[in-house]
This record gives structure tokens, sequence and C-alpha cells, in this order.
């Protein structure tokens, strides 16, 4: 128990010394990912030992917990880096308005009768 709470310690200090450096915002994402893969793997792992008869024995499973929560936040921090990204970038793109006439905001008079009423606008807000 008292390994445990040492590691705990130093993954936060760790986490807090590499918040406080300025890395790239991809860097970022992934070793977030990562980190919160294992923290949470090691939980999944402690929790487990609840369901055996001898968890002093079975301490194993905390490790293969966060070796498992490692390879889990691996995987979701390329998602986060690569995937989401380019996704985003691509429907950017597709509703993207070029700039012509049509975008252009049109103002024009509202009549009632033979006196103006009122003004109107109009702008393409969507196009599909």
């Amino acid at each position: 128990m008292q390994k445990l709470k040492y590691i705990l310690l130093i993954t936060l200090v760790s986490l807090n010394l590499s918040a406080q450096q300025q890395t790239s915002q991809p860097m970022r994402e992934f070793i977030t990912a990562t980190t919160y893969g294992v923290l949470a793997g090691t939980l999944v792992g402690a929790a487990s030992l609840a369901f055996t008869e001898q968890p002093g024995e079975n301490l194993q499973r905390v490790a293969r917990g966060a070796s498992l929560g490692l390879y889990a936040g691996i995987f979701l921090g390329l998602y986060i880096v690569y995937v989401v990204p380019s996704a985003y970038q691509r429907e950017l793109e597709y509703n993207q308005i070029p700039i012509d006439a049509n975008a252009i905001p049109k103002v024009f008079p509202l009549f009632k009768g033979n006196k103006i009423d009122g003004m109107a606008a109009s702008i393409p807000v969507y196009r599909f």
C-alpha cells in the first residue's frame, strides 16, 4: 500500500511538472490520454481485488490493469491526435461557404403600401 502511495505521488508531481512545461498541443493530449488510461486501469485492477479470496496474493492484477489501461490510453491518444482533427478539418471544409456574391449579406427595405415599413437582411448560414 505504501508503494502505491509513492507511485501516485510521483505520477501527480510529474503531471504537474509536465503541465507547466510548454509542449505542443497534440503531444500534451497524447500524454494526458495515456496517463488517464494508466490511472483508470490501475483503479480497475485494484477494484478487482475485492472479488478475489486472497487479495494479498493477487496484487499482480493491479499491474495488469495498469498495463491494459496504458494500451487503451495509447490507442485513445492516437485517435485524439490523428483522427479527430482530420475529421474536424474535413467538416469545416465541407461546410465552408465560398466568398462570392451569395455570401454577402443582402439588406433590403420592406414596403407596406407605398411607405417603407422596415428593413430586412438575409445571409446564407448553411449550405447542403
